[in-house]
């Protein structure tokens, strides 16, 4: 049995994944709703203004959700003065550099930002305000996504492990089953005899090699996202700088649902001891959500059907470049955000409820052994 240490609170987290997955279907709906109606609204059909009405309302719900937990956030790795100066310097650092490179390559992206503020305030003054907004906004968005899988996760991925021991590769299997090992990608060889967490052990405070390589892994599957919307000529044609940065900028935001779950299944250790080998759960489940070659072709398809169909290769590339940092910052942020508040807790819920459900299902097969 794996040990958790004794400063994990498990009524706070229980009754924080509670409301939380008690909230998030209303919210998903209602963003939905708000999205449609506000599609509908749009004075023009432009692609871009109809993408942008309909994803913005989930934006701003999961915010609103953010809000909430942050409020009730487990104790940051980090303190919280420091955590404070980070997120404080960072968007300066960036709308110093967006001033200096834009004054001379993309004059318009300063448009952009100055539309955010209003033209009340100075060039430098818009572009510190713009970023200064949007790094709040981020910040709680990423705090509604992350405690949203946090919450789910940890509530059934302990369920979902032991699941997989009742595998039987034949037709007396449950659909929970089947999709459970569709989920992690079992091999039909594999004879599953148990599931076992070998915990991944931290060094340190802050979990600095969690949060470098979480960014890493949300920033290569937004260069899909990217290289999608920012090469393919059809986007090009239909959407100008704002919203296309604007527009990827919300599906960067949904990334981390695709990632953290097949990472803190790598960082639990979880994997299927079998006759023939172990089997590591969490490289079936990274292999479903992506592949790492998959951004490659896309890059390269998408840019040689661009220079074929005359495209300003300058514009696109700097086009390109800008998008890729604002994906840096977005999964560096996403990063930090849950290595320091959520990586620790998180963990440790699923252990704990790994372990009880195996002492419970210990508990009901001991009768059955004093029987024999």
């Amino acid at each position: 049995m794996i040990s958790i240490d004794n400063d994990y609170d498990m009524d706070g987290s229980l009754r924080k994944d509670r409301a939380i997955i008690k909230a998030v279907p209303y919210i998903a709906l209602a963003s939905a709703l708000a999205g449609l109606v506000l599609a509908f609204m749009a004075a023009k059909g432009e692609m871009g203004s109809l993408l942008l009405r309909f994803c913005s309302p989930f934006v701003v719900g999961f915010a609103g959700l953010g809000v909430y937990s942050f409020v009730h956030r487990d104790k940051g790795a980090l303190q919280e003065s420091t955590t404070a100066l980070i997120l404080s310097a960072v968007p300066l650092i960036i709308s110093l550099g967006i001033i200096f490179a834009t004054s001379y390559i993309m004059p318009e992206t300063i448009d952009f930002l100055t539309d955010l503020t209003g033209s009340w305030a100075a060039k430098e003054v818009a572009v510190l305000l713009s970023i200064y907004s949007l790094t709040i906004l981020m910040m709680f968005t990423s705090h509604g996504v992350i405690s949203t899988v946090v919450a789910y996760f940890r509530r059934y991925t302990a369920r979902i492990y032991l699941s997989l021991e009742k595998i039987k590769n034949d037709d007396t299997d449950t659909r929970r089953n089947k999709i459970s090992r569709w989920v992690y990608d079992v091999p039909d060889i594999i004879d599953v005899q148990r599931i076992e967490l070998e915990p991944v052990q931290s060094h340190g405070r802050f979990p600095r090699r969690i949060m470098f390589s979480l960014a890493f892994s949300i920033f290569a599957l937004g260069l899909s996202i990217s290289s999608y919307i920012f090469l393919n000529p059809i986007f090009q044609s239909a959407l100008t700088i704002g919203e296309a940065v604007l527009i990827t900028m919300i599906l960067t935001f949904f990334m981390p649902v695709l990632v953290i779950p097949w990472f803190i299944t790598k960082d639990t250790g979880a994997k299927i001891k079998s006759q023939a080998r172990d089997y590591y759960l969490w490289k079936g489940m990274r292999k479903r959500l992506y592949q790492g070659f998959f951004t490659v072709v896309v890059f390269l398809s998408l840019l040689a059907i661009s220079l074929y169909m005359g495209y300003d290769i300058v514009r696109t590339s700097y086009t390109y470049a800008g998008y890729v940092l604002i994906t840096a910052f977005l999964s560096l942020l996403y990063a930090f955000i849950y290595a320091n508040y959520y990586h620790r807790g998180f963990k440790k819920g699923i252990i704990h409820d790994f372990n009880e459900a195996k002492m419970t299902i210990a508990a009901e097969k001991a009768p059955d052994a004093d029987t024999e």
